[in-house]
């Protein structure tokens, strides 16, 4: 997928299936003011979970990572495009297979499919590109290679899932697995690739990136991610003790971030086209929606606090923030920045509904108990984000010579 024809074809698939994910969200919200016939909420619910972690953010971090860092000589065999419709396969499948099964046979199937491909991808990727990786990139490479291993880390919760609904049932163990694996691919796997994608485009243009900055920032946050699990288990009231780590982790995951943003600020003329608003608008989204996860994180070690943040609303509110507000976000100035999306008056009006929708939601969510109306008005607006999912879709296609080279 080295030359531009195939990235281009990564992206347009990756947005798809955010497509595809806008439009399940808007019938799981119809189904709120209608209960539809037949229609199990659950069900459709991990599918439309499942396509939105791997079928846009993990196609999305496919499609960037092999184009801005494996070399041509690494293609002639092809196999990274056959990989990316296998792996688009398996998310097809699991489309079907768990609105129709739930967690059953066929769904399992495909989830495997996936998880293999991913883990097999993650190997290949990281010993094709080691033996060429020109010094400069060795920052943000550090970044990339921790995130394929946070999220093969991730992918031990979802093959633990059977055995242990048959053994223990919906238990809390049951649960904590499913936190484990939302924890290591929200801060473990989403957020180091995209902070080395970062840096990648800084070096790219001759920015130093292996400074003492960037250094804290990267092991702090890998310090961090494996004790700020306990984050995700706090539902279950532990020990006072666990409350305290808990905290100490939140902490030098923000320390870690403000290290790492810091850098970013210092050299933002070289990262973002100062004519280009629509560029400054995704970065600024993106960097805001993921200081607001870091703070939440915080505050969610409290206790009082914390029963507060795992109420549903609140739950939606945060898986929203950080997989449409942060990743969407970043994922979409990243495809802007390598030309994969033109910047015309349909692409700007895509992107300001998207994000206009986004901020309606997530206000309505966090205050659902006061309005209601509420179920109504969050269904209009996931239908306003799939039109301006389809808007920007529509623009996903090759650049002129000229548009790209304002885009870089």
């Amino acid at each position: 997928m080295k030359n531009e024809l195939d990235l281009r074809r990564g992206a347009q698939i990756a947005l798809f299936n955010l497509l595809i994910v806008g439009v399940i969200g808007s019938l799981l919200r119809f189904h709120f003011l209608q209960p539809i016939p037949g229609f199990n909420y659950l069900f459709v619910l991990h599918g439309h979970s499942h396509l939105a972690f791997l079928g846009w953010v993990f196609m999305g971090l496919f499609s960037l990572l092999v184009y801005t860092y494996l070399p041509a000589n690494r293609y002639k065999s092809g196999k990274y495009v056959r990989l990316f419709f296998v792996l688009q396969f398996a998310n097809l499948g699991m489309l079907v297979a768990f609105p129709l099964t739930g967690y059953a046979l066929w769904s399992i199937i495909f989830t495997a499919i996936h998880a293999l491909s991913a883990m097999y991808f993650s190997w290949v990727f990281i010993r094709e590109v080691k033996p060429d990786l020109p010094d400069a990139h060795r920052a943000s490479f550090l970044f990339v290679k921790c995130a394929l291993i946070l999220m093969l880390i991730s992918n031990l919760a979802p093959f633990a899932l059977g055995p242990v609904s048959s053994i223990y049932g919906k238990s809390d163990l049951y649960h904590s697995l499913i936190y484990f694996y939302l924890h290591f691919q929200y801060n473990g796997w989403f957020i180091f690739a995209t902070m080395g994608l970062l840096l990648w485009h800084l070096e790219r243009n001759g920015v130093k990136t292996q400074t003492t900055l960037v250094k804290y920032g990267f092991y702090l946050k890998l310090v961090a991610v494996f004790p700020a699990y306990v984050l995700s288990t706090l539902w279950m009231e532990p020990e006072s003790i666990w409350y305290f780590l808990a905290s100490v982790a939140a902490i030098i995951q923000l320390v870690g971030l403000g290290c790492f943003l810091v850098f970013i600020l210092r050299h933002l003329d070289s990262l973002v086209t100062s004519d280009l608003v629509w560029q400054k608008l995704l970065f600024w989204c993106g960097t805001l929606a993921v200081i607001v996860q870091h703070i939440l994180l915080c505050l969610s070690s409290i206790p009082n606090v914390g029963d507060l943040a795992f109420s549903r609303p609140i739950v939606i509110a945060y898986l929203h923030l950080v997989l449409i507000g942060f990743i969407s976000s970043w994922l979409f100035f990243h495809f802007l920045k390598l030309g994969l999306i033109r910047l015309t008056a349909l692409s700007k009006a895509g992107f300001g509904i998207f994000l206009s929708a986004f901020v309606a939601t997530e206000l309505i969510l966090v205050l659902q108990s006061l309005l209601p109306q509420s179920h109504l008005m969050l269904f209009l607006l996931a239908l306003i984000q799939v039109a301006g999912i389809c808007f920007i879709s529509f623009q996903s296609e090759k650049m002129t010579s000229h548009e790209k080279a304002l885009a870089q």
